[in-house]
């Protein structure tokens, strides 16, 4: 058990991953701060039975819930780790935690990368387009915020000094390949206007006081959407499932490359070109529907 980490876990309807997340954390430690989105299902009630704190909040976006959570987190810890319902730690990246938080409490570092491997339909994937994915997933607490984006939010450090961890933890999600289609679809949604954000309004916020990683990968995304729609999906397909060898993953791997690669992205590309056809193709038309959103 690590007595100075505490977990912040995000729900809503999670009563398929809650119970396995919390045999799993409480390999870590007790100190565990779940907050809701007023779940209809028995979410609330295995927490209750487990004896875990939380409460409830609406919800707007991700950014805006996790940092519900980072600002309302009782408990006074040295570091903070965020974790979704449908992810697991390994044993090995438990044992890692537990000795590294412990070396560094007293350090200027104040964050931790860790990786993060994908289990699609029972099939962990070992290639492809980001697999393993790099994310700041611990951060000394105080220092660590959500950067306010609609998808693909991260934590960004306040005085970022960031070292990386070499265990994993798993995206392991067990719901339906319908329920995955549906969330993608809401996702491709929230994409789509971070695209319409950097396009027309020059979307800086990733871009503040974030870690070199972080930045990489921004710029990336921005190469990215440089290039034509409709064509970059194809691209994008081509790079992760033959030079990143993501053919290497069996049929799980061919299902997960053409639907979160291609599909997925040229839905978004898609859904770029109803908003801007919608407004007439009309610069300040999009500019202001996009204010429109934050407020």
């Amino acid at each position: 058990m690590i007595t100075n980490l505490s977990i912040i876990v995000l729900t809503y309807n999670e009563e398929i991953h809650i119970a396995r997340l919390l045999d799993n954390l409480l390999k870590l430690t007790s100190k565990i701060y779940v907050v809701d989105s007023y779940s209809t299902d028995a979410t609330i009630s295995i927490l209750e039975s487990n004896n875990i704190l939380y409460s409830q909040n609406k919800f707007i976006n991700h950014s805006k819930q996790i940092n519900y959570a980072i600002e309302t987190n009782p408990f006074e810890t040295t570091w903070t780790l965020r974790i979704d319902a449908d992810e697991l730690i390994s044993d090995k990246l438990i044992s890692e935690l537990a000795h590294t938080l412990n070396i560094y409490s007293n350090s200027n570092v104040n964050g931790f990368y860790l990786q993060r491997k994908v289990v699609f339909m029972s099939r962990q994937l070992h290639y492809g387009n980001l697999n393993p994915m790099w994310l700041l997933r611990v951060w000394r607490t105080g220092e660590g915020f959500c950067n306010e984006k609609w998808m693909d939010e991260k934590i960004v450090l306040k005085h970022p000094n960031t070292k990386q961890l070499k265990e994993i933890f798993f995206d392991h999600n067990l719901n339906s390949l319908t329920w995955w289609t549906n969330k993608h679809n809401l996702y491709s949604n929230r994409e789509a206007i971070e695209i319409l954000k950097e396009k027309y309004l020059k979307n800086q916020s990733i871009k503040e006081k974030a870690s070199n990683r972080d930045l990489l990968l921004f710029k990336l995304k921005s190469i990215y959407n440089m290039f034509p729609m409709f064509i970059r999906p194809i691209l994008l397909f081509l790079y992760s499932f033959i030079l990143r060898l993501g053919f290497l993953d069996g049929k799980q791997g061919v299902i997960w490359n053409v639907l979160q690669v291609f599909w997925y992205r040229y839905l978004v590309d898609c859904k770029v070109f109803e908003i801007e056809r919608v407004h007439n193709f009309d610069s300040q038309k999009i500019v202001d529907y996009l204010m429109q959103l934050d407020e």
